[in-house]
Parts: C-alpha cells; structure tokens; sequence
C-alpha cells in the first residue's frame, strides 16, 4: 500500500486515514442513530396520534353516555308526566263501541284493517285523530308541559302487538303518526325487547325505533280496573334531539382533514362531516382495494367488548387524485344507541412530526459533513507540517546513522583484521609455549639427573675423603708399610681416575645446564652460574687428578724417592683431602641447586602449561573476536542498508 511512497507521504496518509475511520465511524452512528430516532419518532407519532383518536372517541362515548343517562332521566320524568296526565284525564277502559283502524307494521310496513274497541280515558275516548292542528288529550298535554313526544298505544291482541291510537308523534306526511303499530315479534322472530318487557308488567327504557326514527324511551303497561294489560304508554325524545352532542361530534377535527362520524348498526350515517351525509347509506361502499371497509369497521366495533377501540386501516382515492391514500380509522361502539362512533385521517398527516425529524436530520449529517470536511482538511495541513518536520529530523538521524555505520564498517573491518592476526599470533605462540614446554621437560629430566650425579659425586667425593685420610696415615705410617705403596698407588691411581672421569661427567653436565638455562632464558640465569660454578669446579678437579696421576707416576717410577717424597706426598694427600672435602661441599651445592633447579624447572613447566593453555584461549577468544568482527562488519552494512532505505523513505526514489 505504502510502497514507493515518503515517509512525509505515509504519515499524512496514516493521519488522514486515523482521522477519517473515526470520522466515517461516527458519521455511521449518527446515520444510524437518526434513522432509528426517525423509526422511534414514526412509530412514536402514530402511536401518539392512534391514542388521540382513541381518546377522542372514548370522549364521545363518554359524552354520549352522558347524555344517555340525561335522556333516560328525562323520559322516565316525561313517563310519569305522561301517566298522571291520563289518570287524571280518566281510568282506561275499553268502550263498547269499536272503530275499525288500517294497522301499519312500522317494522315491516305491512298493512292490515282491524277492529278494536274503543279505548277510553274516563269518559273521553283517545280518539282517532290524525290531525296535528286537532288536539289529542293526555299526548298534547304532555307535550305543552314539557315537551318530547307521548302516545297511547292500544292491545291489538293476545299476541300483545300494540297499535297507536293516540300520539303527538308525526309522520313524514305530517300527520299524526296513529295505525301503525309495534309487533310483539320482529322479523327476525325475535320477541320485540320493548313489549317484552311492558308485556311483562315492566317498564321498558332504552333506545326504540319510533314509527320512521330512533328514540331515547320509555315505555310502561297501562290497565284497567280489573288489571289487565289493555295498552301501553309512551314517552320519548329521537336521539337528534341531542343537537348540542351532535354539533360537538361535527366540531371536532383530525389533523388536516380528519373528522369524527356515527353510524348505525347498518351502515346508516348517524352523524357525518359537516352534517352533509347523515342519513346516507354506506353499507356497501368500498375502498380503493375494493374492500367493504364500513362493513368490516361495523362487524370489527359490534363484536370489540366493552371499553376497547378498534382499528381499520383502508387505502382511500379522493376524486381528482391520481393515487390512494392510507387512511386509519379508530373506533368505539355504543351499544345503548347501536352507535359506531369513528375517528378517521389520512396516515400522512400524522407524520408532520416524523418530516420534520427527517429534515432536522438531513440538517445534522449535512452539519456533520461540512464538519468533517473541515476537520480533514485541518488535520491535512497539520499532519502536512508535522510529518515534513518529523521526515526531515529522520533524515538528519539517517545521515548521522550512516555515517556511524560506515565508521562501525571500517573499525570492526579492522578489529576483524587485529583479531585475526591476533589469533595467529596466539596460535604460533601457543606452539612454541609447546615447544618450550617440550624443552623444559627435557631440561626437567636432565636437572634431575645432574642432582642424582651429583649426589653420586657426593658419596665419592666422600669416599676420596676418607682414602685421602687414609693415604695420609699411610704416607705416616709409610715407613713401615713401604711395601703397601704399590698396591695404594694403584688404588689411589684408580680413583683418581674415577674422580677425573667424574669431573670429566661434571664438566659435561655442567656445560650442557648451562646451555639449557640459556635457552630457559632470564628464568635459568641463576642455574647458569651455578652451572658454570661446577664447570670450573670440574675442571679443576679433572686437573688435579691428573696432577695426582702424574705423581703417582712418578711414585711408580721412583719408588726409591718415596720416602723422601713421603712428606711432600702426605702433604699433597693433605691437600687432596682438603680439596675432595671442598669437592664435596662443592657437589653436595651443586646437588641442592639441581634439585631447587628441577623443582624451579617443574614450576616453569607448569607456569608453561598454563600460559599454554591462556595462549590457546587467548587463540579461540581472538577467533570469536575476529568472528564477531565479521559480524559487526555484517551488521554495519545491514545498517547502512536500512540507513539507505530510511533515507529513500524521508527523501523518496528520486533521491540521488
């Protein structure tokens, strides 16, 4: 990656890239972080906005349980009203008269003619008044008392249908709404709720479909004297009378273009936009997937239980526009009223808030861009400073590095050459230290034997000694033993002999020490005079030996002169005695000295062993030294090798 490049080039490019990763790391979390805040936000915001509608048709159907308890308050008020009114007007009673009515099932609006007695209140009959400007008793009375709607129904059978006789209630053609009446059994074969219970002595309140339109009701049974049930009576108010609820559900608006609508078990608008709609049928409308949606909102908000919202989410094509649109509706049901009360907008409109996020958060990784860019070009320009600054201390430190390298080269070059001519030089010495050693154990040997001689010389020269004594009391007692001159000349002639061939064997060895301490150098100087010592020592000797001999001789020869010459023989054996005894002494030094010199010489042997040994590692140490050289000498060059990179690194491949 890096190859060819500057070493100001690979620090900018690695600061550049050490502040990019954190840079693009962070501008990766905050994308994250943003869209899951924007994911958080959206699924935030429909929620928030599903609990708005939620609470909004919860708040209807509070409301209009409210205003079903005020309604149910106010029929049972009217009920009683209602009930006082006609005791007052007179106990109910059927007249022996009949009249024949054209019964209307206001459920299936089937016709039928019947004839029933008359039903009385005292003595006023109920009548059979269809005109609003004509009054009706009890049911007009009521209503100037306290308004709402009152009828008298009459016992059409024993079925318990109950027909309308007399009623402020009106029609669509504005008559008065009389000839219709109430099945005991509805289509569906169902028992009518309503007579269900009145015809059960009980008084019915609730929601019932009056002649064209659905009331808030209340109904009860009416008797005669002898208690049985021969109709009902009626007060009620129709749930449009609720205005104020009503305009309260058009006021109330859903983001842009929501609204809040009703409507019935069947699909029937209850309640619409605006109130332009209501009373319009919507069972089979369909959505933009051709789904029946209100037919599925009614099913889903009948079977929801108690207290729980439903939820439907359609696609909806508005005229004019070129492509469906989500829309969710949330939902309650009113029983009581058989009410579906919705709450509904379009999904886009609940993510105002989601947009804005999205723009704050485009707004930000811009911010973030821009700041980044800067942050980058900032830290260019330092890094840019920095590494050139960096780059040119480097190269300093590479031409300081070089130039010690090749001085290192040189100088470990040379300990090389020292140390290998050192280590020649160790092993010609070690050889001649083997040598020497050779020599001195040589020199060892003949030391030892020279004291042996010597000690030999020693016990002979004491023996000389003793026959000098002797020949002295024999040159004494030389007159008498006269005859025994010859045999003791020969004896003396042969250790004389002896002595000169002793001398002559001392001389040798003396010369030969004295050759030897001279190759052994300053160490055998000492030996060397001592050796000359009993060189000189020898000579002498041999010389008076022969100078004995000679006398001998001439003992032999003038045997006749002997006892003249017996006094110069004695005091020359005198002589003798003494110079063997000096002899003696001389040998008995000589052998001291070759034993101290055999044990010098054992010394510088070993001293020679070990310095041997010191030569040859001083040898084996000057190889590894000369070998570590060469090493350094290696390691030098892979320095200026690197040197030589490092600098094509600080000052590039152009660099000449």
């Amino acid at each position: 990656m890096f190859r060819g490049m500057t070493l100001r080039g690979r620090m900018l490019s690695t600061g550049l890239a050490l502040l990019l990763v954190p840079l693009a790391v962070i501008f990766g979390v905050v994308v994250v972080s943003q869209v899951r805040m924007r994911e958080a936000t959206s699924q935030e915001v429909r929620k928030l906005a599903v609990q708005d509608l939620d609470h909004l048709v919860q708040g209807i159907e509070a409301m209009c349980l409210t205003q079903q308890a005020v309604l149910e308050d106010a029929v049972i008020d009217g009920l009683a009203v209602t009930r006082a009114t006609l005791a007052r007007t007179g106990a109910p009673t059927l007249g022996s008269e009949t009249v024949s009515w054209s019964a209307v099932n206001q459920l299936t609006k089937a016709a039928s003619t019947v004839d029933l007695p008359r039903l009385m209140a005292g003595e006023t009959w109920l009548g059979q008044n269809a005109e609003i400007a004509t009054p009706s008793p009890v049911v007009d009375e009521v209503r100037d008392l306290i308004g709402g709607t009152a009828t008298i129904f009459q016992r059409m059978n024993d079925s318990g249908d109950m027909l309308r006789v007399c009623t402020n209630v009106q029609s669509k053609d504005g008559k008065r709404a009389i000839g219709t009446f109430i099945p005991a059994t509805n289509p569906d074969g169902q028992p009518n709720p309503v007579l269900k219970s009145v015809l059960a002595g009980q008084v019915y309140r609730g929601r019932a479909f009056v002649v064209d339109r659905w009331y808030v009701t209340a109904y009860e049974p009416i008797r005669d004297a002898g208690g049985t049930i021969v109709g009902m009576s009626y007060f009620g108010v129709p749930l449009e009378s609720a205005t104020a609820l009503r305009q309260s559900i058009m006021d109330v608006k859903v983001g842009q273009t929501g609204y809040v609508y009703v409507l019935d078990g069947k699909g029937n608008y209850v309640v619409s936009k605006d109130g332009k709609r209501d009373g319009e049928n919507l069972w089979e409308a369909k959505d933009a997937d051709g789904t029946a949606f209100i037919q599925e909102i009614v099913t889903k908000a009948k079977a929801l239980p108690d207290g729980q919202v439903g939820e439907q989410v359609y696609p909806w094509l508005n005229k004019g526009e070129s492509e469906a649109r989500n829309k969710i509706a949330r939902f309650v049901y009113f029983e009581p009223w058989d009410w579906v009360i919705g709450a509904g907008a379009y999904e886009e409109e609940f993510n105002v808030a989601e947009a804005a996020v999205a723009a704050h958060t485009q707004r930000t990784l811009v911010m973030i861009g821009i700041a980044s860019l800067l942050s980058l070009l900032v830290a260019g320009a330092v890094w840019f400073l920095v590494s050139g600054r960096i780059a040119r201390q480097v190269g300093h430190v590479a031409d300081t590095l070089s130039a010690a390298s090749a001085q290192v080269d040189v100088s470990s070059g040379e300990v090389a050459i020292s140390s290998q001519t050192l280590a020649e030089g160790a092993n010609q010495q070690a050889a001649s230290l083997q040598e020497v050693n050779a020599s001195m154990a040589q020199i060892l040997s003949t030391t030892r034997t020279n004291a042996e001689s010597a000690d030999r010389t020693n016990g002979l020269a004491g023996t000389a000694a003793d026959a000098a004594g002797r020949g002295v009391e024999a040159m004494r007692n030389l007159g008498r033993v006269m005859g025994e001159i010859k045999s003791s000349s020969d004896e003396t002639a042969r250790i004389l002999k002896t002595i000169d061939e002793i001398a002559f064997q001392t001389n040798l060895l003396a010369l030969n020490a004295a050759v030897e301490a001279a190759r052994a150098g300053e160490a055998g100087r000492g030996f060397a005079v001592v050796a000359e010592e009993v060189r000189n020592l020898a000579q002498r000797s041999a010389e008076a030996a022969r100078s004995t001999d000679s006398l001998i001789q001439k003992a032999r020869q003038s045997s006749d002169q002997g006892v003249v010459a017996t006094g110069d023989v004695g005091g020359i054996l005198e002589e003798i005695a003494t110079g063997v005894t000096s002899v003696r002494e001389l040998v008995g030094q000589v052998a001291a000295a070759s034993r101290q010199q055999a044990q010098g010489v054992g010394e510088i042997t070993a001293a020679m062993t070990r310095l041997d040994h010191v030569t040859q590692g001083t040898a084996a140490s000057a190889e590894e030294s000369a070998a570590a050289g060469q090493d350094l000498q290696a390691q030098s060059r892979a320095v200026a090798a690197a040197v030589e990179e490092l600098r094509l690194l600080t000052e590039g491949a152009n660099h000449s």
